[in-house]
């Protein structure tokens, strides 16, 4: 029963007619209100006994899907870190990429990884998962969104100083960012995430995709002007 938060249903033996929870009646019948504990059981809370003069309406069905909506809203799915190379600090101390060198771009392992959480209610639940589907890197210089499946590698000496990203993580900057406000691009990373759920009643579904971003702000300079430090 909605109204008294909990599941009644007819006693299979009713109690005499004389009996005080009657209450002098002789229509309608005597059933149990148990309360849901989704397995368990509190000693003194388990229920109790009412009369009624016609069965009570049932609790409202419950939408596996509106379950999944809470669950999702219980996650906090992070957004991606904002690793590149090259990287360093111009004489001005601003950070910088170079012109036509590819600039690898990548993400913390641990914020691309699967996430799952699970809402219960009225003995239905249902349990959604959140997957990082692929890394995009918005360049910030007018040029579409890159992206690649996972979350990048992070740059290491041994991989020289003008390859490629093995793991296709990277964008080349064709002109230099002198002609930008401040003389700085703004790139946006981005973490693509599908929404899938399944419940106790069978049903699965998905929800609309997420996306979760960062921006990093940095020179692209030439690589004759270049000056670390």
């Amino acid at each position: 029963m909605q109204d008294m938060q909990c599941y009644a249903e007819a006693m299979a033996q009713q109690p005499p007619k004389d009996s005080p929870i009657w209450g002098g009646r002789t229509d309608g019948a005597i059933y149990n209100c148990l309360f849901y504990t989704g397995g368990g059981a509190f000693p003194g809370t388990n229920g109790f006994t009412f009369w009624s003069a016609t069965p009570p309406a049932a609790p409202a069905a419950v939408d596996p899907a509106v379950l999944a909506q809470q669950a999702l809203s219980t996650l906090t799915v992070p957004s991606p870190t904002t690793g590149r190379y090259p990287a360093g600090l111009l004489q001005e101390g601003q950070p910088f990429t170079v012109v036509n060198a590819y600039t690898w771009f990548w993400t913390d392992p641990g914020s691309f990884r699967a996430l799952t959480a699970r809402a219960d209610a009225g003995g239905v639940w249902a349990q959604v998962t959140v997957t990082p589907t692929a890394l995009s890197f918005t360049p910030g210089d007018g040029a579409a969104t890159v992206s690649c499946p996972g979350p990048g590698v992070a740059w290491q000496p041994g991989d020289g100083v003008w390859a490629a990203s093995p793991a296709g993580c990277d964008y080349r900057y064709p002109h230099s960012s002198i002609r930008q406000p401040d003389g700085q691009v703004t790139a946006t990373y981005g973490i693509q995430w599908s929404v899938t759920w399944t419940s106790s009643t069978g049903a699965t579904g998905t929800l609309p995709d997420l996306t979760t971003t960062s921006n990093a702000t940095f020179a692209v300079a030439e690589v004759q002007s270049v000056v670390i430090r």
